[in-house]
């Protein structure tokens, strides 16, 4: 589950007229024990329904409200609710029963029709206070199992019964949780932009060729390999995602080698918000991460 802007800690300035956006990042370090005991948490509570997990409680655990619900947020990458299986279900509950007219029913949403047809039969589809534990008494006999049982299977599919499971083999670690944090409120943010803007150090690039290869330029002193394997790379995923791209080399007095001008944005079409394709930056930016280092601003 991500979240969205809205949700994200972060403060907003206006400075000459012009609006900037700085996110609350979680810093190496940072928010390590309470992290650490919002995993615990989770542990705690596998197995355990959907309405045993206290927000508040959690919440609690951070110490602050909006970072405290995109970091639970952020544990659903590696926890999920899942429903209880109904035949599973079933047999656990009445596993001498389990032949019998129970057995026919598929689902929560078929018994709940069972139900509903019995009272629209002897209760003129209403079943008031007074009636219910009987009603639900003689449903029950009819299914071989009791009111308890019976009422907990009619809820069996409600979100309140959904138990928590945890997705990897491993728990994760709070510099994990920390580091997908700031992976997802960085695409928050992208993702409400109507283009993203990139500088990149050509300078950079030749630096970590030289690196892995020892010889990242020829005789003449031109770049070889580098920069143009994430241009290369960058007009394949920008098809792929279907964003638009301009380059423009930015004249640089600190480097011999230009600055390369970067700049991704979505289809422009007469109708819909400049924002509407915010998701699909925020991807591609993400893919485009990999490479080295660059500075961004968001417009």
């Amino acid at each position: 589950m991500r979240f969205s802007l809205q949700d994200v800690k972060k403060s907003v300035q206006r400075r000459k007229g012009e609006l900037s956006l700085s996110l609350h990042l979680i810093r190496s370090g940072e928010l390590t024990r309470e992290i650490a005991e919002l995993i615990a948490y989770h542990e705690r509570l596998l197995g355990q329904p959907q309405r045993l997990f206290s927000q508040d409680e959690a919440r609690a655990l951070i110490g602050d409200y909006r970072l405290a619900h995109c970091l639970i947020a952020t544990l659903s990458y590696w926890y999920s609710w899942q429903h209880p299986s109904w035949q599973e279900t079933i047999a656990s509950l009445a596993p001498m029963t389990v032949d019998t007219a129970l057995a026919a029913i598929s689902s929560p949403t078929h018994l709940r029709l069972e139900l509903y047809n019995y009272v629209n039969a002897h209760f003129q589809g209403f079943l008031d206070s007074a009636h219910r534990e009987a009603a639900l008494q003689h449903v029950a006999e009819q299914y071989g199992t009791s009111v308890a049982d019976l009422e907990y299977l009619l809820v069996l599919d409600s979100d309140e019964e959904a138990r928590l499971t945890r997705n990897a083999l491993e728990l994760p670690s709070p510099q994990e949780v920390a580091t997908r944090y700031n992976q997802w409120a960085f695409e928050a943010a992208l993702g409400s932009a109507s283009s993203v803007h990139f500088t990149i150090d050509c300078n950079a690039f030749a630096s970590m060729s030289e690196q892995e290869t020892g010889n990242a330029k020829n005789a003449t002193g031109t770049l070889t390999m580098g920069i143009g394997v994430a241009i290369k790379r960058l007009c394949y995923l920008a098809r792929t995602i279907g964003v638009y791209y301009d380059l423009a080399y930015e004249p640089s007095l600190d480097t011999q080698q230009p600055l390369l001008s970067l700049t991704l944005y979505g289809p422009q079409e007469v109708t819909g918000v400049p924002q509407q394709y915010g998701i699909r930056l925020a991807r591609l930016c993400r893919a485009l991460l990999g490479y080295s280092k660059m500075g961004s601003k968001l417009k």
